[in-house]
């Protein structure tokens, strides 16, 4: 079973500080692990960051081997107390789509417009999907180290995240067995009475639930998939088609069913979960 969830949507300060900014720092890493971090300026469509970058440069070759991108927006306040920023992690993706590419043009040209008009037709457009993201302000809160330490300490708060209906244990603990994926519009990306075998959580598009031909829901972003057939080792009792192109994060069978043997049982949230998802039907998705 899974319940319809509604869109992720970041704070108001949070998306104003975004929208204010106008370079990220970027964060890639080749198959081999080589890191790289790179300055570009931005826009964004609520949590959604996008950049340009010319299609031979060493981040867009990490990203077309690995997607999985970190990110930094900060501007720099000689006052510690005043420091705000926002860090996250996510997806990253070349644009392909020819109306996608002229509405991130026309979002440069609006924030810089020093830019437009210009030719485009060298450079890539890149989407970061988040996964979760974290706002630094110290405005509210001392950023002195208690006892006068060396350092200072940084007020972060967790501003979204795809995992925002997951039960509270460490998220370190699944990013790390979780494996991109794609679907386009169309595409069933889990089959009515096939097996159990992966569990899913979507991080951008649109996918919709059916059963029997009928249309049970549709899920947006920071949806999740899959759990319940598998604590209950039984067949999965809807299908889950792509409506329109998404990206989700998918876990084996064995690797999902040892991460919630840590919860289930000590994590009052978990179990939480699993009785209100275990509710209204007697079968999982």
């Amino acid at each position: 079973m899974t319940t319809e969830r509604a869109m992720v949507e970041l704070p108001p300060h949070v998306l104003e500080y975004l929208s204010a900014q106008r370079t990220l720092t970027l964060a890639t890493a080749s198959l081999a692990g080589v890191p790289r971090a790179s300055t570009f300026l931005y826009v964004n469509d609520g949590p959604t960051l996008y950049f340009w970058s010319r299609p031979q440069t060493t981040t867009a070759r990490h990203i077309e081997q690995n997607p999985t991108v970190s990110f930094a927006v900060d501007d720099f306040a000689s006052d510690l107390r005043q420091t705000k920023g926002v860090q996250g992690s996510g997806e990253c993706s070349v644009l392909l789509s020819g109306e996608e590419i002229a509405r991130v043009a026309d979002l440069f040209g609006r924030k810089f417009p020093d830019l437009s008009p210009g030719n485009t037709m060298s450079i890539s457009f890149f989407r970061v999907a988040p996964i979760e993201l974290e706002f630094i302000d110290n405005s509210g809160e001392g950023a002195s180290a208690p006892g006068g330490t060396f350092g200072a300490e940084f007020h972060r708060e967790r501003s979204y995240s795809v995992f925002e209906n997951l039960p509270a244990f460490d998220t370190d603990t699944i990013t790390g067995q979780l494996q991109p994926s794609t679907a386009d519009a169309g595409d069933v990306i889990a089959r009515e009475g096939g097996p159990a075998d992966k569990f899913f959580v979507l991080v951008e598009g649109e996918v919709e639930l059916v059963r029997g031909g009928a249309v049970l829901a549709t899920l947006g972003p920071g949806a999740f998939f899959g759990e319940m057939a598998i604590m209950r080792d039984v067949p999965r009792s809807a299908s889950v088609r792509a409506t329109k192109p998404s990206k989700l994060l998918a876990m084996e069978r064995d690797a999902f069913r040892d991460v919630m043997a840590q919860a289930l049982g000590t994590t009052a949230e978990f179990d939480k979960v699993i009785r209100d998802r275990l509710g209204p039907l007697e079968s999982g998705v």
